[in-house]
């Protein structure tokens, strides 16, 4: 039998491709690695990928294309795995293939199927099978059975279709031994022609803690599991002799709360050299173990805190001591681990006492440390199998906002399919809070727009504005009123702010729209290589969409560096104009921004390309002893990104 497997839909908090997610599913290879001993032949589908070398559109097309790659390898399975917040297209898509190629089985699993399963079978019939937990010990002979035709009633953990019925097998699939997965297929995810130079690897499953808004215990049960160290060490090192890779990302949202199996894993990575990240809870480290920790190449730790509010805390059954997050945070400042800092707002008891405990709590983390420190607000995602769902779900409510959990609704009919179906994509839904809905949505809008201008700049900007992250926020809240929350209004308000002050204002102010154009470029359209080869010819050349220029300003770059190296070097940043010209621009491949520093001749020439020329009546403007040049320069533009064809 031949399956392709999808890995998952995932945008950034912007709504848009990142490549951040660029990266093989990790369960999916793990399945793969045990479809390799058998005699089904396997195959890996990133619709991620394909977004960022071109061969997908991000609109109302997607759906119908995604189907018709994956049917090109003419698969006679397609398995899909699905989390709440992408549910929506893994539905669509599934829909096209069976327009297209009926016979085609669809094959579902992952966390949101797991506890759905009777709703999504009984509702999508797109779908053939659903694959409940963790899948490496059924997922062959559920093959085998498949291939063959023989009777399914005896694969545990699935629900499958039987003419008209939906059949549910009464035997749930197994907790997997860890150490007795095989290492996931790697080798199926394009990793050399990326040129990825970090990984992640799945260092464990489970998690024995009741948070009563998080469903991983629900699909990966609260049997805590970590592997052995000297297997997940051999799989790091397998990484390094295939890839040369040396960076690793632990994947476990617990990995310290087993301390001797962490002193394990560190004193036989140690000798290695490798850099890695992990996931942890403030009351799972302490100033020791972060030390045997830095000591074995731990480079960056993501804490889960939720909320800064002791009552809460208690409330949603997270129950963190928040006294222990200062210490644990200059713990890892002292040894050179960098910390990411993760909150929530928007649970239904929480009041604004609550909401100004937990935005006191991130400015007091980013002042500790703003160079090591990233700050992260989320607004809370209802989630099925979860107590704080089960409490709530009568009560869902829909608006159509789109957080930054989840992927965009792309055709006209998606708003009408969520909307009646709150049972099933209660991820596009809200809890009734205490708190306004505009004040939860505004406040975690806002948030992710300053962190853009970095914690150095922002804590700068706090300090020149002498005021703390929760008023900045609220201020630019009300300064908002009723108005869409975009990245222009945010920077506009916030300009505004700052030419209140009437003293030191020029070079703040500078950085600030540096750092927004650099947003702007991020999110803004790239230009494809197949456009380049008629710009060089007469076709008309602009500047590409989210380019911005500075010219004749100040060492905008080398006055970041100063603050980065120390926050308060921005008192002493002359914003006097100078003879500094810079470009701000999308790279043309991915979704990175750059800056290009320029002289006055490119400079001129970006001037005259706000409005769309052709590249002789450019170079015809200088003299013939700089044509050569000039040409050159238009081409080297056109190659970065920088300017586009507009014809």
């Amino acid at each position: 039998m031949k399956i392709v497997f999808v890995q998952n839909f995932l945008l950034d908090s912007g709504g848009l491709p990142s490549d951040d997610n660029l990266y093989p599913h990790l369960g999916l290879i793990s399945l793969i690695a045990e479809i390799e001993k058998s005699r089904h032949t396997p195959f890996l589908y990133d619709p991620m990928l394909q977004l960022h070398k071109g061969h997908l559109v991000l609109d109302s097309s997607i759906y119908d294309d995604v189907a018709a790659q994956l049917l090109e390898r003419e698969p006679t399975a397609v398995g899909f795995t699905a989390l709440g917040c992408n549910f929506l297209a893994v539905v669509k898509i599934a829909h096209s293939i069976k327009q297209c190629r009926p016979e085609t089985l669809i094959l579902l699993g992952g966390p949101h199927p797991t506890v759905l399963e009777s709703a999504i079978m009984n509702r999508f019939t797109d779908f053939d099978l659903l694959v409940r937990g963790e899948a490496e010990e059924t997922i062959v002979p559920l093959l085998d059975a498949l291939d063959s035709g023989k009777d399914l009633s005896g694969i545990p953990g699935i629900s499958y279709r039987a003419g008209p019925h939906v059949c549910r097998s009464m035997v749930d699939s197994g907790v997997m031994d860890v150490d007795q997965l095989s290492m996931a297929a790697f080798h199926f995810y394009p990793i050399h022609e990326l040129g990825m130079r970090s990984m992640r690897v799945e260092a464990g499953r489970g998690c024995p803690f009741h948070c009563t808004f998080c469903s991983t215990a629900t699909f990966f049960g609260r049997k805590y599991r970590v592997k052995a160290a000297e297997k997940l060490v051999g799989e790091l090192k397998s990484l390094k002799s295939t890839y040369s890779i040396t960076d690793f990302s632990l994947q476990h949202d617990l990995f310290t709360v087993n301390r001797r199996k962490v002193l394990e894993f560190c004193e036989e990575v140690r000798p290695c050299s490798f850099s890695w990240t992990c996931s942890a809870r403030v009351d799972c480290v302490d100033s020791a173990l972060l030390c045997e920790m830095a000591r074995s190449g731990c480079r960056g730790i993501f804490f889960g805190v939720e909320t800064g509010s002791s009552t809460l805390q208690e409330l949603v059954k997270k129950r963190l001591d928040i006294n222990l997050l200062h210490p644990t945070l200059e713990s890892a400042k002292q040894l050179g681990i960098n910390v990411t800092t993760s909150f929530i707002t928007g649970f239904p008891k929480e009041t604004a006492s609550d909401l100004e405990a937990t935005l006191n709590c991130l400015d007091s983390c980013l002042r500790i440390s703003p160079t090591t420190t990233s700050l992260q607000l989320h607004l809370l995602t209802p989630e099925p199998g979860t107590a704080l769902y089960e409490e709530n779900k009568s009560e869902l409510l829909y608006d159509g906002y789109i957080s930054d959990f989840n992927f965009p609704p792309l055709a006209s009919d998606e708003g009408a399919l969520l909307r009646g179906n709150p049972d099933v994509f209660m991820n596009h839904h809200f809890y009734a809070t205490k708190l306004s809905r505009r004040m939860v949505t505004g406040v975690t809008s806002i948030f992710p727009k300053l962190c853009a201008l970095g914690g150095p700049l922002l804590q700068a900007t706090l300090e020149f504005l002498e005021t703390t992250l929760s008023d900045l926020i609220l201020t630019i809240l009300s300064q908002c009123g009723k108005s869409k929350i975009s990245n222009q209004k945010v920077f506009r308000e916030l300009l505004s702010l700052i030419d209140e002050k009437k003293v030191k204002r020029e070079a703040i102010r500078r950085l600030i729209e540096f750092s927004f154009a650099h947003l702007c470029a991020r999110h803004s359209e790239s230009t494809t290589s197949g456009q380049l080869a008629k710009n060089g010819n007469n076709g008309l050349i602009c500047l590409a969409k989210g380019t911005t220029q500075f010219r004749d300003t100040f060492d905008i770059p080398s006055a970041l560096d100063r603050i980065h190296d120390r926050v308060g070097a921005w008192r002493s940043i002359s914003g006097q104009p100078t003879s500094h010209n810079f470009v701000v621009y999308r790279a043309q491949a991915g979704y990175e921004s750059k800056t290009l520093r320029v002289g006055d001749n490119v400079g001129i020439i970006l001037d005259l390309l706000t409005k769309p020329r052709r590249k002789r009546s450019i170079v015809d403007r200088f003299s013939a002893a700089d044509a050569e040049a000039t040409s050159g320069a238009i081409d080297d533009l056109l190659r970065r990104g920088v300017l586009r064809d507009c014809a």
